[in-house]
């Protein structure tokens, strides 16, 4: 068995949970743990066949016993550095996923980077198999913003998108009846429990999600990353792989709309789950 945690937080997005889950389904006996309930049950839905919500990363310990093989995609260990080695003495296998190209391996734990390489690293990119199949693709242009809108920023820009006729695809988080409030600006909405048919079935994807953009990239979508901030973790990453990044500008839209091409997915499948899992393999 093979227990896994993402941090979540019905105010952000689930870039951790997904690629999380990505790799939780490569192996055939695991145990997913998120922070809360819901996303945990979001998880069985993308996959996972056993998932629980635990309120605190402090209650992993409860599930799991000392010896346990742990994948930990979270940054509430660096509120406390004790903490952190308590967990890598604890666990059999104590294997942490992390995008922040600034980050660096900790004695006795096993890093999984798409930036980093060297002893006890695992250079992968966790997008989630099913993404690279083929499949049809009956809808035009696709608009995701995450999962979370507490401030109603999409409202705010839905004005903008509703002049390009886009579908829309919303987010777990997403207030009961904000559907009703975005609907006049989209031509259709899709809910969350589609999330896979939905990215794998559109032509072009715009998204301010990152971890999404890799998947629509994945399934073969010309992509456009439209983000919420000036930076972060997986921004170089992006870029590195010709995913088209429009900067913060909704003007700029239309301007990448005609320019944007398909990136090459090759590297996010040499990287991707199936590699994440043999390099695990060899180390338990």
């Amino acid at each position: 068995m093979i227990y896994f945690y993402a941090r979540t937080d019905n105010r952000k997005d689930l870039d951790r949970l997904r690629r999380s889950v990505a790799l939780a389904k490569e192996f055939d006996e695991v145990y997913f743990m998120a922070t809360d309930f819901r996303a945990a049950s979001y998880a069985k839905s993308l996959g996972v066949k056993k998932a629980v919500g635990i309120e605190d990363f402090r209650n992993i310990s409860q599930v799991c016993q000392r010896g346990d093989v742990l994948v930990f995609d979270s940054d509430e260990h660096l509120e406390n550095d004790h903490v952190h080695q308590e967990m890598i003495d604890y666990f059999g296998r104590f294997i942490r996923i992390s995008y922040d190209p600034e980050d660096q391996r900790k004695e006795g734990e096993c890093l999984i980077s798409p930036y980093i390489v060297g002893e006890g690293v695992i250079n992968a990119i966790l997008v989630d198999a099913e993404f690279f199949e083929e499949s049809s693709k009956q809808i035009e242009q696709l608009y995701f913003w995450g999962d979370a809108d507490y401030e109603k920023k999409l409202l705010q820009l839905a004005p903008v998108l509703g002049e390009f006729e886009f579908d829309l695809l919303e987010g777990l988080y997403f207030f009961a009846g904000y559907a009703d409030e975005l609907a006049p600006y989209f031509k259709n909405i899709y809910e969350v429990d589609d999330y896979y048919e939905t990215i794998k079935g559109s032509k072009l994807v715009v998204s301010a999600n990152p971890q999404t953009a890799l998947e629509a990239t994945a399934a073969g979508a010309k992509v456009i990353y439209m983000p919420k901030s000036a930076e972060n973790d997986y921004h170089l990453l992006l870029k590195r792989l010709g995913i088209f990044n429009m900067g913060l500008d909704p003007k700029k839209l239309q301007e990448a709309l005609l320019s944007v091409s398909s990136a090459n997915k090759g590297a996010l499948k040499k990287l991707g789950c199936t590699h994440a899992k043999q390099q695990i393999e060899k180390i338990l």
